[in-house]
């Protein structure tokens, strides 16, 4: 069994004789996990098996054919108590391409029953970007593909240090934001648009080839796929590229339109919405109401708990910042701390 010790707030535990799956969840997770103060609260325990265990009454059974391609076969044993167990059924795909197999677990079960789990310790596990500067971290929340990496990435020539592209622990009891330095995902327009990364050749290769087998999979399943190559930051970018846990300063909500910058204070009038402008620019809640198929009570009770949540640390920095990432001047970049820092 290997462990990973989320800050605190969470252990993950893999269990499998799988060495693919321990890459996989190394290369994931092993940057992150640092041990909190205190022992977790909760633990999810995951484990690869030959065939689920027999169902439960409270037990989440669910069964998808991704893409159109592969069958996957998940069981989630006790997901409102404090020692989850997720049982996750072997697929031949990790014996040829374990990436595929994995990103999925991750992304679809894993981090969704992650997020909820978070939630109720009043930790949001935030689909945004981050950055630091001068002791403060300003969060970059947004839609996929509006330039969270890119962005995040061009601020680290303005004296930033970076904490994460995609996902970020937000503890919104004392507004404090923790790393979540996971393998940033690299498609052919970051290999031109990462501002100061020096990309080896045989990433620049490896992003290029999966392109082709992205356009050649889209005409034949006739279906999106995004097929990424996973670098860490400290693989393409000079040693101290990484920030260390700082209270939030301010929230970035990125855009596609609109001016550079537009700032709203909020209030007990605007609190709730711009709440759920958020949660709906997530990806692993939708995941979450997928996996427990919809069940119309589950999803009431944990969508109150995350609007509750995002709301708790909107009011707790007192102003968000509308950013539009394409009409940034070289000179707004400079200035991105204060002119998204909050009030609080």
């Amino acid at each position: 069994m290997t462990s990973y010790n989320f800050y605190g707030f969470l252990t993950v535990e893999l269990v499998t004789d799988h060495r693919g799956w321990k890459r996989y969840f190394d290369n994931e997770y092993v940057r992150i996990a640092r041990a909190g103060s205190s022992a977790p609260r909760a633990t999810i325990r995951t484990e690869i098996v030959d065939r689920l265990p027999q169902q439960r009454p409270d037990d989440i059974v669910h069964e998808t054919r991704f893409k159109g391609l592969f069958l996957y076969r998940t069981l989630v044993r006790g997901i409102d108590t404090d020692d989850v167990t997720i049982y996750f059924a072997r697929h031949w795909i990790d014996r040829v391409y374990m990436n595929a197999i994995g990103v999925y677990l991750q992304a679809q079960v894993l981090e969704p029953v992650m997020y909820y789990k978070l939630l109720q310790q009043g930790v949001l596990l935030m689909h945004a970007a981050g950055v630091t500067k001068d002791g403060e971290a300003t969060l970059l929340p947004a839609y996929g593909g509006t330039g969270k990496t890119t962005l995040s990435i061009a601020l680290l020539d303005k004296g930033f240090r970076f904490l994460g592209d995609d996902l970020l622990l937000v503890d919104t009891a004392d507004l404090t934001v923790h790393p979540y330095p996971r393998p940033l995902h690299i498609f052919t327009y970051n290999v031109r648009s990462l501002t100061g990364a020096r990309i080896p050749l045989r990433y620049r290769v490896a992003v290029y080839a999966k392109n082709v087998l992205r356009f050649v999979l889209e005409r034949v399943m006739r279906t999106e796929f995004l097929i990424s190559t996973r670098i860490h930051a400290d693989e393409i970018f000079e040693d101290g590229v990484f920030g260390e846990t700082a209270p939030v300063g301010g929230i970035a909500f990125l855009r596609k339109e609109g001016p550079a910058f537009a700032t709203v204070d909020v209030t007990d009038d605007n609190a709730r919405s711009l709440a759920a402008s958020i949660a709906e620019s997530a990806d692993l809640n939708d995941s979450l109401r997928d996996l427990v198929d919809h069940d119309a009570r589950f999803v009431a009770a944990f969508t109150e708990l995350e609007l509750d949540v995002i709301e708790t640390l909107l009011r707790g920095t007192g102003r968000l910042t509308h950013v539009n990432s394409r009409a940034l001047t070289d000179t707004d970049r400079s200035l991105f701390a204060e002119r998204t820092r909050g009030a609080a």
